[in-house]
């Protein structure tokens, strides 16, 4: 899922943006922590808000990746999970999509691309449930981004 993702985002890059780093960082921090909230759950930080270039080779976009988990599940509430999600990004005015359906006739995960995002996902299982998203690209630079976050913690 994190590659696809990935891949997705690094192939639909804009060349101009109006958004700011702090901005793109923002936007996706605050759908994945309203999408983690609808569901309900202890859902922990697997990585991010992490900043890495808008692609390949692309040194003065960002974007962020912010990946949470929520460890088990109750089995039953899956798809009401898949439901509640894909309600909240259809408000949002995203384009949502069914990912996976894990051999069931039900889906058992979603995309949703457009505003506030470049992309995200859910994937809900009984294990482990993941939500991971990717922030529009914003004028910066990665590395130099990086170590003013590391200066800011210091």
């Amino acid at each position: 899922m994190l590659l696809a993702l990935a891949d997705c985002a690094g192939t639909s890059t804009p060349t101009t943006t109006t958004v700011d780093p702090a901005t793109a960082k923002q936007s996706i921090v605050d759908l994945v922590e309203r999408s983690t909230a609808a569901v309900g759950g202890d859902w922990t930080v697997y990585r991010g808000p992490a900043v890495e270039p808008c692609g390949q080779d692309v040194e003065d976009r960002v974007r962020y990746l912010y990946i949470v988990e929520r460890a088990g599940a109750v089995s039953g509430l899956l798809q009401h999970d898949v439901d509640v999600v894909r309600a909240l990004w259809e408000d949002a005015g995203m384009d949502v999509v069914d990912t996976s359906s894990g051999g069931g006739s039900k889906p058992v995960g979603l995309r949703g691309t457009g505003d506030p995002v470049t992309s995200i996902g859910f994937d809900a299982n009984p294990d482990r449930s993941r939500i991971s998203g990717v922030s529009v690209c914003a004028a910066g630079n990665a590395t130099e981004l990086r170590d003013g976050e590391i200066g800011d913690a210091g």
